[in-house]
């Protein structure tokens, strides 16, 4: 009878040792929806270095892409709506929402002492 007491009550803590250091999967549904909000093309001003500046979400993780270079993952910053990109130039990108309906409507990418701005395509 002890024996079995014993091993109901280590076999109750390993299961509470097991839940409590569960953890959450990053980018869970409701980040990823979130995260659409961004997504999408965004045009630059003719006569930019980059033309094309594309935001997609894979896996609940955020990344932008200029031009076809190759995509770069976007890492969430303390300030709303503002990601460091993972590139080497570790450009900052700051999303601009239309003050009414909240929508995101363009960027900002800052890098290297510059600031380009991005309106997104059918937003």
């Amino acid at each position: 009878m002890k024996f079995t007491l014993n091993a109901i009550f280590l076999g109750s803590l390993l299961a509470i040792a097991i839940s409590t250091n569960a953890q959450t999967t990053p980018g869970s549904s409701a980040d990823s929806t979130s995260l659409k909000a961004y997504a999408g093309s965004y045009t630059l001003a003719s006569g930019s270095p980059i033309q094309t500046y594309v935001i997609t979400v894979d896996k609940g993780d955020l990344f932008g892409e200029a031009d076809s270079y190759g995509k770069n993952k976007l890492v969430k910053q303390a300030k709303t709506d503002t990601y460091q990109s993972t590139s080497s130039y570790g450009s900052m990108i700051t999303f601009i929402r239309d003050a009414a309906t909240k929508a995101v409507t363009s960027l900002t990418m800052s890098a290297q002492g510059t600031e380009l701005t991005a309106k997104k395509d059918n937003p």
